[in-house]
């Protein structure tokens, strides 16, 4: 099997899990996820947050998000561009800045300007994934969205894969252009790698 071939199997596996578990249970865990990384230190030192709004199984981000817009922290949300593999961050200043969009998304409103590519690179980005393995390293939905800003994060940023404890795996395929996370955390607490 090539490595293609194993990341296809694994996403649909994976994506099957998530949307056979119980709604009460993914609430739960989401819950307990978000709580975790809210009490995390990344969190209160960050000043400038890149998340997204969970959907179709993910880890919930409600009370992330809420939070952020709280404690008054910059919140950049992903929109994804017209190109195949093209995703802009846009800051976001409550929930009413954010529309369905496709691939059954939530995103910021079309008419909100993006990050400029000379934008300092937010001090913690909190990314999505179909599975991570124990060393970081991301198996996304396949279009390279999160990969192509990631590669760009600046030193100063911390990045944190966000998902069911499930999730997790012992070892995934790595591609030159993959770009591992430094923590991961779910439902059993915030993991540093």
């Amino acid at each position: 099997m090539t490595a293609y071939e194993e990341k296809q199997a694994l996403r649909a596996s994976m994506q099957a899990r998530r949307r056979e578990q119980p709604a009460e249970v993914a609430a739960a865990a989401s819950a307990l996820a978000q709580r975790h990384l809210l009490n995390a230190p990344c969190w209160h030192k960050a000043h400038s947050i890149a998340a997204y709004a969970g959907v179709r199984g993910e880890v919930a981000t409600d009370a992330l998000l809420e939070a952020a817009w709280m404690q008054g922290k910059r919140l950049l949300l992903p929109r994804c561009g017209a190109a195949p593999g093209h995703m802009d961050f846009v800051a976001c200043t409550s929930p009413l800045d954010l529309r369905p969009a496709r691939f059954g998304l939530l995103e910021p409103a079309p008419e909100l300007p993006p990050e400029g590519a000379d934008a300092p690179s937010p001090d913690l980005i909190i990314v999505p994934a179909v599975a991570f393995d124990r060393a970081g390293n991301r198996l996304g939905y396949g279009g390279g969205y999160y990969d192509r800003h990631l590669a760009r994060a600046g030193a100063h940023t911390t990045i944190i894969g966000l998902v069911f404890s499930f999730q997790i795996i012992d070892h995934l395929p790595v591609e030159p252009w993959d770009c591992p996370v430094r923590a991961l955390c779910t439902e059993r607490g915030l993991t540093w790698l």
